[in-house]
């Protein structure tokens, strides 16, 4: 090797990549050893945008992953990596070219092919996907599992039609059990995880097959089933209860504006409070206000398992709350861990977890029918009267916007439906249908998250089943918060969705006197709307019947008086709905409960 690779090898050692770089660049105008420093170039431009990347530049790493491939197109790590750029920003697309290039020079490349089954995952082409981790099933034998689970585990989010849900509930037992009777294995379960997020959505009770999903996971990886040392030798809170509230969406999103109210008023002289955030994130005004109101905040590594239960494991809980779980991998796989001596979840991710270390759901007799302890692995704990599961804030005023600007007429019955469009089940196509067969001035609003999939997903579906009646559904670009206030104040009635109610947006309507219309079910999740209205004392607008829920919501749309009566009674009683303290005495009453049932024994379970 010439002296001038030399020295750009040295230099690459040091992290010093641009000079590297340059170095390279001379060897070549040179015309010394070019093949290598063309190599070794490439090399240094992929290492520059890397670093790059992980100092929080995307944009500058973008164009050294380009300038890599100019000068070496074959440069598999500048490919995925490249891919990796453009997959976060939504171009995926683009990303499966950049994986497909790289797999053409590496076939067995683990890291490509785990970005492309992520990639084809995520634009809906599970059937791809399904042939690629089966593919790195086959190449990584050690960590299979990880990638039979995810397979298994392959669930449109969009549900395609009724019959979907029980099609693939007889699927995916039959994937775990054959998972399972190979005996296949995962060393690191964080690596590449899996989680049921959409099949909560589906209107079926997950208690048995959630079960099963932990049962396939904990013997893929028994490490999964890890004690922290403070445990075994708890007898009772030393002075205060300490309580850690974990999750990582502690910031301006739906689980940080439920969780910010009861971190906040939660009687200090009782309990210490923890705040524990599952990874680092951007800070915003509600993440700033969290940390300020805990007596400690805690970030743990998202990326390392065993050091992420380290530093919780550090804290010495006396009660560890999970706000989320199943809405991404960290919480999921930490919460197989006993953590602390007391263990629960609530409505954030409002199902069963399935996890032998979860002890308790935290829930409000308001949403729960009798006998509901049947749905959850968990100890069902109930809050006495809860409108909401949270001490809620009054929403802000909304902004000045006006529903033409959002392209709707003055004359249109405006009938909003502003959910994620992941909770409209195709139940919800039928009700739509009637109310615009019904009403020829109704106008459907959805919002389009500009996501790649979902709303063509939701389109192809919905141009099945109401054909020329799409032209009146209209979708509107995610908003900025008080303009998304301004589209629900402008909306004349709010169509809740069925199978999976709103929580958030049903306190926001309310907020603005908005008239939502509901029809529960029998799961905690299909009762959220139900249970404010049951708390407020105003039952008016609670269906028993899909055809009472259509014929309900176009009373309201079609008939002023009627609509001003509901807007009226909504605004007398939703008070109870925020900050209410109340909810936050009762949660502190339940901790003890569940304390002194762990002091005497486990908890009851079925």
């Amino acid at each position: 090797m010439n002296p001038l690779l030399l020295h750009a090898q040295a230099l690459a050692r040091r992290g010093d990549f641009s000079a590297a770089a340059e170095f390279c660049g001379k060897a070549i105008e040179r015309g010394e050893d070019v093949a290598l420093a063309k190599k070794m170039l490439a090399g240094c431009l992929h290492d520059l945008g890397l670093k790059l990347w992980l100092e929080g530049v995307p944009e500058a790493a973008e164009k050294h992953f380009h300038a890599a491939l100019a000068v070496d197109p074959e440069h598999v790590d500048a490919l995925n990596n490249l891919g990796a750029l453009l997959q976060l920003a939504r171009q995926y697309g683009e990303a499966m070219g950049c994986y497909q290039r790289a797999l053409q020079v590496d076939p067995a490349n683990v890291r490509v092919l785990e970005n492309l089954a992520k990639t084809q995952q995520h634009m809906g082409k599970l059937g791809e996907a399904s042939a690629t981790l089966l593919r790195l099933a086959t190449i990584a034998g050690g960590e299979a599992a990880a990638y039979l689970i995810r397979e298994a585990l392959l669930v449109a989010k969009i549900i395609p039609d009724q019959d979907y849900p029980a099609r693939i509930r007889q699927t995916i037992p039959e994937k775990l059990r054959a998972i399972e009777s190979a005996g296949a294995r995962m060393s690191l379960p964080l690596r590449f995880p899996s989680t049921y997020f959409p099949l909560s959505y589906q209107g079926i009770c997950n208690k048995e097959l959630v079960k099963s999903i932990a049962r396939a996971h904990l013997q893929a990886a028994p490490s999964l089933n890890w004690t922290a040392p403070h445990v075994p030798k708890w007898r009772a809170p030393k002075e205060r209860t300490k309580i850690g509230f974990a999750s990582r969406f502690f910031r301006g999103h739906s689980i940080g504006n439920t969780a910010r109210g009861l971190v906040e008023h939660l009687d200090r002289r009782a309990y210490e409070v923890f705040l524990i955030r599952l990874g680092a994130l951007a800070p915003d005004e509600t993440a700033a206000r969290m940390d300020k109101s805990a007596d400690h905040v805690v970030t743990v590594p998202y990326d390392d398992l065993q050091a992420a239960r380290d530093v919780v494991a550090g804290l010495s809980l006396d009660i560890l709350f999970y706000q989320d779980i199943g809405m991404e991998p960290l919480s999921y796989l930490l919460a197989f861990s006993r953590l602390a001596p007391v263990q629960l979840t609530s409505f954030g991710h409002p199902d069963t977890t399935g996890i032998p270390n979860m002890d308790y759901f935290l829930s409000s007799e308001n949403y729960e029918i009798d006998g509901a302890q049947d749905h959850y692995a968990e100890c069902l704990m109930l809050v006495p009267n809860a409108g909401t599961l949270s001490y809620y804030y009054r929403p802000p005023a909304p902004s000045d916007r006006t529903r033409q600007s959002f392209g709707l007429q003055a004359t249109d019955h405006v009938y909003a439906c502003p959910q994620a469009l992941f909770k409209i089940h195709p139940v919800m196509d039928d009700l739509f249908k009637a109310i615009l067969t019904d009403d020829p001035r109704a106008r459907i609003v959805l919002i389009d998250p500009r996501d790649e999939e979902l709303r063509p997903a939701l389109e192809r579906r919905l141009q099945r089943s109401l054909r020329d009646l799409t032209r009146r559904v209209t979708f509107v670009d995610s908003l900025a918060y008080q303009d998304f206030l301004s589209l629900v104040r402008s909306s004349d009635v709010m169509l809740d969705t069925v199978h999976f109610n709103g929580q958030n947006t049903s306190l926001e309507a309310f907020a603005m006197s908005v008239p939502v219309i509901t029809l529960p079910g029998r799961l905690q999740r299909e009762r959220h709307t139900y249970g404010m209205y049951r708390a407020m004392g105003f039952m008016e607008l609670v269906a028993a019947t899909p055809e009472q829920y259509v014929a309900l919501a176009m009373r309201v749309a079609n008939d002023e008086e009627y609509r001003e009566h509901c807007r009226s009674s909504i605004a007398q009683s939703c008070g109870v709905l925020y900050e209410n303290m109340d909810f936050v005495r009762n949660c502190g009453k339940a901790f003890q409960v569940m304390l002194s049932e762990r002091r005497n024994g486990a908890p009851s379970k079925t």
